[in-house]
């Protein structure tokens, strides 16, 4: 049965440079078919990469996190995600395996430690104090705050890649500069992704691809609508003013 292992990584202000080297380590390590992903991405999802490996023709994969600190609700989550992979379709016949958390290995973390220790450290003398940018103490002036979920469970609904799509129609449209665009982590509800929160307005939608994106902007955004098939739930507080106004309506 052919071998292969597919490396998890999650962080999500890894430069492009320093995953490269991490992939680049990662897979010289491997001494077999190996790749790597990192869960935040807008390359491959988790259920994407297993796709491919089952179509290359691997019959074993082993799954294995990498990176210290490995969050904890990642760990916990992987298992439940990879048994729905291989239960999906003519997934069954693929033998999935999940590798320990790197943090649990007090070896390996001492030997990270020590190695972190060798090179001269920088020296600080003459460093200008600074606490970032200009402007950076102010809020931005924005009309409109776009919550993006990149929690674990959206992740594999393609949440990764919507982040970057989203800000791609939002330019398109010439309302970048209105908008304030976070990720977060899990606002939940689970397994609906992409979601993304509306606010000051307090509507949460579910734009599954790029159309559906990009109507939401045109008609939500620039034209002041709602989508409501796109709309799935709305705040607590914004929903106030309704229901008070039917209480109160003879």
């Amino acid at each position: 049965m052919s071998f292969a292992v597919l490396f998890v990584v999650s962080a999500h202000a890894l430069s492009k440079r320093a995953l490269d080297r991490l992939e680049a380590a990662a897979l010289s390590a491997a001494h077999c078919p190996a790749r790597l992903i990192r869960l935040e991405d807008t390359g491959p999802s988790l259920i994407d990469a297993l796709d491919a490996m089952r179509a290359e023709g691997f019959g074993r994969i082993r799954v294995q996190p990498l990176g210290v600190p490995f969050p904890e609700g990642f760990l916990a989550w992987l298992p439940g995600v990879l048994a729905d992979w291989r239960a999906r379709g003519g997934n069954h016949d693929t033998a999935l395996e999940l590798g320990p958390d790197p943090a649990r290995d007090a070896d390996a973390l001492r030997n990270l430690a020590a190695a972190a220790l060798l090179p001269d450290a920088q020296s600080l003398q003459g460093v200008a104090p600074r606490l970032g940018k200009p402007g950076w103490t102010d809020p931005p002036d924005f009309e409109f705050h776009l919550l993006v979920c990149t929690g674990p469970r959206c992740a594999i609904h393609g949440a990764a890649s919507f982040t970057h799509l989203l800000k791609e129609e939002l330019a398109a449209a010439g309302i970048a500069e209105r908008c304030l665009t976070t990720r977060t982590g899990c606002i939940y509800p689970c397994n609906r992704g992409p979601v993304l929160a509306l606010y000051p307005h307090g509507h949460w939608y579910r734009l599954p691809d790029r159309a559906a994106t990009r109507r939401f902007v045109r008609a939500v955004l620039v034209a002041g609508g709602t989508a409501d098939d796109l709309r799935f739930h709305t705040a607590r507080a914004a929903r106030a003013p309704d229901q008070h106004q039917q209480e109160t309506t003879p």
